[in-house]
């Protein structure tokens, strides 16, 4: 970021400036120190920039969406192509996840009692997370935190907190003796939740929903190694002797200390990895398993089902969830709809002759889903409604 381009800068030019709208979004350290340095060079500035962040504060709106030229001609051919295939056949339909409406539990087809049992064997965390049912608790109206197969704790909070300190974990208002845990836990995260989680070392993780978190209560003195099926963004502490290591099942992600977003959610068709600072490695499990990846900031890696790669990005509009944001750029509709599905855990059907229309914008996800789903009908040719059930059906305008 360089000083100079600000020198003549006004409140409306600051509030259109990407590092600073980046400032107010995230009041990291770094950002601090170099708006202090912007007014220590141009003092004459101090007023222009609190001008400016009084303006953000009270008049920006986070859900403002836009088409480009290009994509309102490409989504009007595109749906027109649809509403002709229509006239000849049913309608066809597709659901993009299930209802978060009611709670299930996981029937352990496996002997937990091994794998809890810390006298036993010691099994490796992918091994074990493998073993565990498909059906993990995501549609449950509740996080949960399996301690051991006898101990699982409910946290009823739409965003709830666990940390691991010492000789206790504390879990919103629960506190439990480390000794009652098992040798792995698992935090589950249902759709319509979230939950940060401190590991035992000080490394940080933001968990989205409908997310599945395995780890050792204690990390070992060699390696610190969990296990991801979801999202999470991270903050890894550094320890140069114990490298930090997320396995999902289609790639392992090694790094010694950094900030990253990790999408790995098995329904899904692209996992991907996105680092925001330090450098992470990465070995797929699926392709060129003796290639290894390595990202420097602002980089974004996809896996796909048989190839990868690798772009440049803006790191920070990844982690925007964790914030309770979520922007996107020219994403089809069917993706932001799977997106909200998760984050609300609420159904919702879209007509699939208007899943592949684009959009881009930004969405403030503390609001309520009707407003969203208006602001979206808005930017785009649809009409949704709400059933009586609780679920949406979009459809195309007429």
């Amino acid at each position: 970021m360089k000083i100079e381009k600000y020198k003549y800068y006004s409140a409306v030019d600051f509030l259109k400036d990407r590092d600073f709208l980046k400032w107010q979004l995230f009041n990291s350290e770094e950002d601090r120190l170099f708006w202090n340095s912007v007014v220590k060079e141009y003092p004459v500035l101090e007023s222009t920039i609190k001008e400016a962040i009084v303006l953000y504060k009270d008049n920006i709106r986070l859900n403002d969406f836009r088409m480009s030229r290009s994509e309102i001609s490409g989504s009007l051919a595109s749906l027109q192509t649809q509403i002709n295939k229509k006239k000849k056949r049913n309608s066809r339909r597709i659901v993009l996840s299930i209802s978060a409406v009611a709670a299930s539990i996981a029937i352990f087809i496996i002997s937990l009692h091994f794998i809890f049992n810390k006298e036993n064997h010691v099994q490796d965390i992918a091994t074990f997370a493998q073993t565990l049912p498909d059906n993990n608790n995501l549609y449950s109206s509740d996080t949960k935190l399996i301690l051991s197969e006898n101990n699982t704790v409910t946290l009823n909070n739409t965003e709830s907190s666990i940390e691991y300190e010492g000789d206790a974990i504390k879990a919103d208002n629960n506190l439990i003796l480390k000794e009652e845990s098992s040798l792995y836990n698992q935090l589950i995260t249902p759709y319509g939740k979230r939950s940060s989680i401190t590991f035992s070392d000080g490394t940080k993780a933001w968990v989205n929903a409908g997310s599945r978190l395995i780890y050792p209560a204690e990390f070992s003195k060699e390696k610190r190694e969990i296990y991801v099926d979801g999202e999470i963004y991270i903050e890894v502490s550094e320890d140069k002797k114990r490298p930090f290591v997320i396995k999902t099942k289609q790639m392992d992600i090694s790094v010694l200390g950094t900030k990253f977003n990790v999408s790995a959610y098995e329904g899904d068709k692209v996992k991907n990895v996105v680092l925001l600072s330090g450098s992470v490695s990465i070995s797929s499990n699926t392709h060129n398993k003796d290639k290894e990846i390595i990202l420097t900031p602002n980089q974004m890696y996809s896996d796909l089902e048989n190839s990868y790669s690798v772009e440049n990005v803006d790191a920070s509009v990844y982690i925007l969830w964790a914030q309770g944001l979520y922007q996107f750029e020219s994403e089809e509709l069917g993706n932001i709809i799977t997106r909200l599905e998760r984050y609300y855990g609420i159904k919702i059907e879209c007509d699939t002759a208007i899943a592949e229309l684009k959009c881009s914008g930004k969405l403030d996800l503390k609001d309520d889903l009707n407003k969203l789903l208006t602001e979206l009908s808005r930017a785009l040719p649809i009409k949704y409604r709400q059933n009586a059930n609780g679920s949406y059906t979009i459809n195309i305008k007429s």
